[in-house]
């Protein structure tokens, strides 16, 4: 296990494309790991703290990583948080504006600053699941997250592929604003005629 977290931590640097930043708690790190190695086997890049080398100045190390990821992945559970560390690259991420993906490993419950912002977000509960419906739905939440799309809703329909545009003209959405304006004053104007001096 230490020689293969040692290979993830050396490839991490040699990142080339987007990537996922994960946060977790460490005395979880054995899970964590080995989703991880199932996340690049999928083709996802991954970056963890585990990459950080001795010596190193760490709030430095992960403010960079957080900033250039395109997404991060949240393993919950009652150690994250309540644990400084994965709250503060939380906030940061979220002040980053970058999407992050919850995945609940406990039963857990957010503090009430986290359930400000990310109650809206969906949780994947990974201990109520069985290990393929919880990759399969990890996988799709993380493409979607990195790809700044939302996952479809259950039942939803997802949107074609190929937007075409609506028939006819289509009135530029900057005018919409203007043209409601104008119309609501014409029907004021035409309310006052009609009620007369």
């Amino acid at each position: 296990m230490e020689g293969d977290l040692e290979a993830m931590a050396d490839s991490a640097h040699e990142r080339s494309g987007p990537y996922l930043f994960v946060c977790y708690a460490h005395d979880q790190r054995d899970l964590v790991v080995q989703e991880i190695g199932w996340l690049r086997e999928q083709g996802f890049e991954v970056w963890f703290d585990e990459a950080i080398d001795a010596g190193q100045r760490w709030s430095e190390d992960l403010a960079i990583a957080i900033e250039g990821c395109a997404a991060m992945l949240f393993f919950m559970c009652p150690r994250s948080l309540s644990s400084r560390y994965c709250l503060d690259e939380i906030h940061f991420a979220l002040e980053c504006g970058r999407p992050i993906v919850p995945v609940e490993i406990e039963p857990s419950e957010l503090t009430p600053g986290l359930r400000l912002s990310l109650g809206g977000t969906h949780r994947i509960f990974m201990h109520r699941m069985s290990a393929p419906e919880f990759r399969r739905k990890l996988a799709s939440g993380l493409r979607s997250a990195m790809t700044g799309r939302k996952p479809p809703d259950r039942g939803a329909v997802a949107p074609a592929a190929n937007h075409a545009p609506p028939p006819g003209p289509v009135f530029p959405e900057r005018w919409r604003p203007v043209a409601f304006g104008v119309f609501a004053a014409l029907v004021a104007f035409i309310a006052m005629l009609a009620i007369g001096p």
